[in-house]
């Protein structure tokens, strides 16, 4: 029994350390020499790094913070531990890409990290919410919401397909850090210019 528990501590203490992994500031700092932390509006992930550095660090940048995802899930299940603790294993790797302890506690929203657990524990479930999600996107042209979309679909995809109920709530539960990250954060550089731009035309 203890032995257990020291595993699932274990587990979920090494996913966080996993998601703490700084993909963004990494390439940033091999590719250009850059602190992404300082560019633009300070964010870290996959977005920001192809924006300041290119394609090709956006890329790595990607495999590398889906694979944390990945190998946060592969981990605990590995190690033997019961369904729920991978599923917590899993919302750590998220925390940690969110709020680094290699960063003082900054990090990116975790979109990539959260694809890459959820890709482990229900790949073609995912795979066709992507697909609604996608449409959501081309209809509402919002990132934010169509992300919505995709999980709320994936969650009662699951449910209609006889999943465990902890799988059904999983999309649901591990979005809550990439709405904390996403309220908490400041906006983008093009949204202060769109209102300035939009203050702008007002005053004229």
């Amino acid at each position: 029994m203890v032995g257990e528990v020291f595993l699932a501590f274990l587990a979920i203490g090494v996913a966080y350390l996993l998601g703490s992994i700084p993909s963004a500031y990494i390439v940033g700092r091999w590719l250009k020499g850059l602190d992404i932390r300082e560019a633009g509006d300070g964010r870290l992930g996959a977005a920001a790094i192809y924006r300041r550095v290119g394609i090709a660090g956006s890329i790595i940048v990607a495999i590398m913070d889906v694979g944390k995802g990945v190998a946060a899930v592969l981990i605990a299940q590995r190690l033997g531990l019961p369904l729920p603790v991978v599923l917590l294993a899993g919302l750590a790797v998220v925390v940690g890409h969110n709020w680094s302890i290699f960063l003082q506690f900054k990090g990116g929203k975790g979109a990539l990290a959260t694809c890459g657990v959820l890709a482990s524990l229900m790949l073609w479930q995912l795979l066709v919410a992507i697909a609604v999600g996608s449409i959501a996107l081309i209809i509402i042209r919002k990132t934010g919401k169509s992300t919505g979309v995709l999980l709320c679909f994936l969650a009662l995809l699951n449910l209609f397909t006889g999943s465990l109920i902890l799988l059904v709530i999983m999309p649901i539960l591990i979005s809550v850090p990439m709405v904390l990250k996403h309220i908490s954060m400041p906006k983008t550089d093009a949204a202060v210019m769109a209102n300035i731009e939009s203050t702008g035309h007002k005053e004229g």
